[in-house]
């Protein structure tokens, strides 16, 4: 039995689905709109083709741990599925234990490798959000805080998987390319932001960027997981409108934006808008829109609602 830690692979599609530099607003609405479709499809495929062979999909997943357990916890891999023991038991191969605010995690099988980036992590270390888990085909993601760790799994061999061919997605529509003015809070509060499984999740409340589409004036907020450091241009602006619980996901849809170094102006093309990862699987906790980035328009642009058998 052999268990690898890789660093993740699968990410939440924000860096994916950013148009190429130099390729945008001003393009889509000139005489390069050939480029920035070009730009645009793309992105689509790049984001079908982790869809479909990243280990950590949302289609693949199937299982969601969430640890909180003082003591020891073991993990054995009994008929390709993880088992989870307060109790030393049969097939171990690691195992998990609280130190202070963190998670170290310990190896019980000799053919364990752990590895994060390029470097190896030996037994006995703490684990970091994303790491990940190869236990023969299943991969088991990370996410460890001070108070619990949540493991996510994920099968390559579930149907929708193996069925998935491309997300379904609007024409692409240069008239959902805009140019927002970015009107900044003095002082970002952190909030905390229900999610979908009526918890909480922490956010910055960033900015409100004004724009127009069809002459209409609108605005969303725009949140931060962090103001400064990795991350921190990273502007998560979760949202709903008028095709929301009928042509896309009821559960709201994310736009990813990328903080310019200097000026009070932003990009945004919703026609990479998509869906939150819970949509696919329910072993994940996405943050719900709040009431003020309700739009009163129906944004067709970006991926619709992905409907599969088993969800």
């Amino acid at each position: 039995m052999k268990f690898k830690i890789l660093i993740p692979f699968f990410h939440l599609l924000a860096m994916a689905l950013l148009l190429s530099p130099g390729v945008g607003a001003n393009d889509a609405a000139s005489g390069d709109r050939d480029a920035w479709l070009k730009s645009v499809h793309e992105s689509w495929a790049e984001e079908d083709h982790e869809f479909k062979n990243s280990p950590t999909s949302p289609l693949a997943g199937t299982q969601r741990f969430v640890i909180s357990e003082p003591g020891t916890v073991y993990f054995a891999q009994v008929e390709e599925q993880p088992v989870l023991s307060l109790e030393q038991i049969d097939q171990l191969a690691f195992s998990l234990a609280r130190s202070g605010e963190q998670w170290q995690w310990t190896k019980l099988d000799e053919a364990i490798e752990v590895s994060r980036a390029d470097e190896t992590v030996p037994s006995g270390s703490f684990l970091a959000t994303g790491d990940q888990l190869k236990a023969g085909p299943l991969t088991v993601q990370f996410y460890p805080s001070a108070e619990e760790v949540i493991m996510l799994v994920f099968d390559p061999d579930t149907q929708r998987r193996k069925d998935f061919k491309t997300l379904d997605r609007f024409e692409a529509n240069p008239k959902f390319v805009v140019t927002a003015t970015i009107e900044r809070f003095e002082s970002p509060e952190q909030l905390d932001l229900v999610t979908e499984r009526q918890q909480f999740k922490k956010q910055y409340r960033y900015a409100r960027l004004h724009f127009e589409i069809d002459g209409t004036a609108l605005g969303l907020t725009a949140y931060k997981h962090a103001l400064e450091g990795e991350g921190s241009k990273s502007l998560f602006i979760p949202f709903t409108d008028k095709t929301s619980g009928k042509q896309t996901y009821g559960g709201g849809r994310y736009l990813f934006a990328e903080e310019p170094a200097e000026g009070d102006e932003v990009e945004l093309d919703f026609n990479l808008v998509t869906n939150p990862l819970c949509s696919y699987a329910a072993i994940y906790n996405c943050i719900v829109p709040t009431p003020e980035n309700k739009l009163p328009i129906a944004i067709t642009a970006g991926v619709k609602k992905y409907d599969h058998p088993d969800h």
